[in-house]
């Protein structure tokens, strides 16, 4: 017997919910920023469309090899008369005077061009990823430090309440406290808010699906020390991508300025034909052995030529001096970007070194310091010392000193990513 619709739709919708139940409830795997690196150079659809780039380049290469189709030409005439002409004909271009190679080399150019490009926008784009999980790791330790406050907030509000009860403790302590939690509740709200937007930025960033888990492993803490300032600025100048680049366009360019000079060289093409003919005259003509019979053929002809392309009038000499032109300009654009490349490497290292040493001033005299004095506060209120509002001033001061301190931590990684973004190395590997 069949069970009734309605419990059929109820078993489905039963089934349906423990299976997503059950995948919900699968543990998220955690990734390193380094995977998450390695996810988006894999998935990133703005860096697909780039190596697609490449690809059509290569098939632009391809097609540069061939050689021009050969013409086949077809043609007729037909008389009022019985007459009529029947012409087919074939022309092959030859290609001369190097057309072919112009044309090669200018391809083979754009696909190291492509290619120096992806390069390029695969440095940029893991410089991005680990620049946005350091947004996302400071922001899960300041959501960390405000859950740890809420929470001992909440625990000394409990306290307090039990005080005023016994009167022990004035009324106001206990609003004052509470006020003090609802603050720190909403400031958490807020922090909560920035890790899950860091978090669909990244994920973006690495090709994932907004609705996908991403649990990001690690701190901001980096592993290493840079190379030398001079080191890095040969590094980067023998290694940047955007710098091949440039050079890539500069041999792109010499591959133009021959090409434009093989288009104002002569060519020339070869043609071969036939041609038939059937034509008479509206006469009777005399055979050999003295009959009539009219004065009608068919003739055939084979033949053959040359065609040949004169540079006379036009040697191509605008599109010549517009390369040479692009040629300079890319020689200059060498130029800038080398500046450039120095210019970042420089305020990449100064950025490094401000910031390892304001990190430093907050491990050795501030971090510290601002703990202990909120433990000191406490214990005076506690032993009944001090007032609720000297603790709440204090620990405001030491959530301030705090988020300082992420923020220490995260300008010592930014400017960890910054140098392997300006120079292509990883040496820092910061957020590992």
């Amino acid at each position: 017997m069949r069970p009734p619709r309605a419990v059929s739709l109820f078993l489905g919708l039963l089934m349906a919910a423990l299976t997503a139940r059950v995948v919900s409830a699968q543990p998220t795997q955690a990734a390193t920023v380094d995977e998450l690196v390695s996810r988006a150079l894999a998935d990133n659809p703005d860096l697909r469309a780039v190596r697609a780039e490449v690809d059509a380049a290569v098939g632009r290469l391809r097609q540069a090899g061939l050689r021009p189709n050969p013409m086949l030409e077809l043609g007729g005439q037909k008389a009022l008369s019985s007459d009529n002409n029947l012409t087919v004909g074939v022309s092959v271009p030859l290609d001369l005077n190097g057309r072919k190679e112009g044309r090669v080399g200018v391809a083979e150019r754009e696909v190291e061009l492509k290619r120096a490009q992806a390069r390029d926008r695969e440095r940029r784009l893991a410089a991005d990823v680990r620049m946005k999980a350091g947004e996302l790791l400071a922001a899960r330790r300041n959501l960390e430090v405000t859950d740890e406050l809420l929470r001992l907030n909440r625990d000394a509000l409990r306290l307090v309440r039990n005080r005023v009860r016994e009167g022990a403790t004035p009324a106001l302590d206990e609003n004052l406290a509470l006020v003090e939690v609802n603050r720190l509740d909403a400031n958490r709200q807020m922090q909560a808010s920035r890790v899950e937007v860091a978090s669909l930025q990244l994920k973006a960033l690495a090709g994932m699906a907004p609705e996908a888990p991403l649990a990001l492993r690690g701190d901001l803490a980096s592993s290493g020390s840079p190379p030398a300032a001079a080191d890095a600025i040969r590094l980067a100048l023998a290694s940047r991508p955007d710098l091949d680049a440039a050079r890539v366009e500069i041999s792109a360019s010499h591959a133009r300025v021959r090409k434009e000079q093989a288009e104002g060289r002569w060519d020339a093409s070869v043609n071969v034909g036939y041609q038939r003919q059937d034509m008479g005259f509206g006469l009777l003509g005399l055979t050999q052995n003295g009959s009539t019979r009219p004065i009608q053929d068919v003739f055939h002809f084979f033949g053959g030529g040359v065609s040949i392309m004169l540079p006379v009038r036009n040697r191509n000499e605008g599109n010549i001096a517009a390369a040479q032109a692009e040629t300079q300009a890319a020689e200059r654009r060498v130029e800038f970007v080398e500046l450039l490349v120095r210019q970042e490497v420089a305020a990449a290292f100064a950025q490094y070194v401000a910031a390892h040493r304001s990190l430093e001033i907050y491990e050795r005299g501030v971090r510290d310091v601002a703990t202990r004095n909120l433990d000191v506060v406490r214990e005076s209120y506690a032993l009944g010392r001090g007032s609720l509002l000297d603790v709440i001033a204090e620990q405001r001061r030491y959530i301030e000193v705090q988020n300082g301190y992420t923020d220490a931590l995260k300008q010592v990684y930014e400017a960890g990513v910054e140098i392997t973004r300006v120079t292509g190395m990883a040496a820092l590997a910061p957020g590992r």
